[in-house]
């Protein structure tokens, strides 16, 4: 690049890039979905491009001003056109994935949903955008929009229109099933997240009759569209034959993630048993994921550092899992909720001393059968026997 270029162009923040203070200053670039740490210094200039004035004026960082240009976090104008620079500051704690559940209804009856029986519970259009805007203003990074379903959320387009430009990445998870060509366009998330549990046959053992042939037509609607897409599927007695079909359609859909992972026998599935494998079976099909997930832990802490849930009446809660144990109001307070939530230190757990315990960070809490005890799926993929080596 010819530095001319951008010293003599106004250099403006990329309509993509939010600006968060979280645990340290970040660029959170919303439509790459990926985060930059960078410096208060960094910052600072970066809150000056604006779109009023030119690069020359700014800085005479060449190396960093190009990487900017090239990781489209500035954009390059011929004139000036101001724009409002916002920074979203988190608390520590930082909250960076909020699953919003918009609604309970499903047009399905899944067998393994953990959510149980649907319900009429919605929440009001008023109150998921409040949320929502709460949630980018701590920091947040990632709104998994979910349900039920929540193409069946009656002011679905007016949710989507009114969260756009807030510095946050939407994500809406769908079963597919009502995803059309004709309505696509009207989804104006950055990414949508189909549940796949197979091919034809492990997927409708799940999820009923020609459910596969309208997730598949979701899918090329959304690829069609170019809007990204990823998946995300439970391994059950069905589909261990399917994984290899099921990789070759994801890397045809170009997806940018595919979430793999063990069923917990809760919700409908209470009454499904036989469709959970033994977790040594199901511990390979693991590696067929790939991408960053959004509900680990981090730093020296167990599962869900940074994760929260809201439900459909409202009530904030650790994960959707526990939705029978509220932390408050997510209406009126978000923040307030977040200070609530648990958070499990690795040191704590009867696995601490394991020498996977770093890169198995305890696994998932709600599965593990005590609240400090290793969760078995994850002691299955690092080849472990926690009760064995513990006696």
């Amino acid at each position: 690049m010819n530095t001319a270029d951008w010293r003599n162009s106004v250099l403006r923040l990329h309509p993509g890039a939010a600006l968060k203070i979280l645990e340290t200053p970040f660029v959170y670039h919303t439509q790459k979905d990926e985060l930059y740490e960078i410096d208060k210094n960094a910052l600072e200039f970066l809150k000056l491009c604006n779109g009023t004035r030119r690069g020359k004026q700014l800085t005479d960082q060449d190396e960093f001003v190009e990487y900017c240009i090239e990781e489209q976090i500035l954009e390059l104008l011929d004139a000036p056109e101001e724009i409002s620079i916002r920074v979203d500051r988190g608390d520590i704690p930082s909250l960076r994935y909020l699953e919003l559940h918009l609604l309970h209804r499903c047009n399905l009856r899944c067998r393994h949903c953990y959510l149980g029986p649907p319900s009429e519970k919605e929440l009001a259009l008023e109150d998921a955008v409040a949320v929502a805007r709460q949630f980018a203003r701590n920091g947040g990074l990632r709104l998994l929009i979910s349900g039920g379903e929540p193409l069946l959320y009656r002011n679905l387009e007016t949710f989507l229109r009114q969260t756009s430009g807030l510095g946050i990445r939407r994500i809406l998870f769908t079963n597919g099933t009502l995803i059309t060509p004709e309505n696509i366009g009207r989804l104006n998330a950055e990414e949508i997240s189909f549940s796949m549990d197979g091919m034809r046959f492990g997927h409708e053992s799940l999820r009923g009759k020609a459910t596969f042939d309208l997730l598949i037509r979701g899918v090329e609607a959304a690829v069609k569209s170019g809007m990204d897409i990823s998946f995300s599927t439970m391994i059950h007695r069905d589909n261990l034959e399917e994984f290899q079909q099921m990789q070759e359609l994801v890397k045809k859909a170009r997806a940018v993630e595919w979430g793999v992972d063990i069923l917990t026998v809760t919700g409908n599935l209470a009454g499904h048993g036989e469709l959970c494998v033994d977790y040594k079976t199901a511990a390979p099909l693991m590696d067929y994921a790939f991408g960053g997930g959004y509900h680990g832990s981090s730093e020296d802490y167990a599962c869900g550092r940074h994760l929260m849930a809201v439900m459909p009446d409202g009530k904030a809660v650790k994960c959707g899992f526990y939705s029978d144990h509220p932390l408050g109001d997510a209406r009126k307070n978000l923040s307030d909720c977040w200070h609530k939530v648990p958070h499990i230190r690795l040191d704590q757990l009867e696995c601490k001393d394991c020498k996977f315990i770093t890169e198995c960070r305890g696994g998932c809490r709600f599965r593990a059968p005590r609240p400090l005890a290793p969760d078995p799926a994850m002691c299955a993929i690092y080849g472990v026997d926690y009760e064995q080596d513990k006696g």
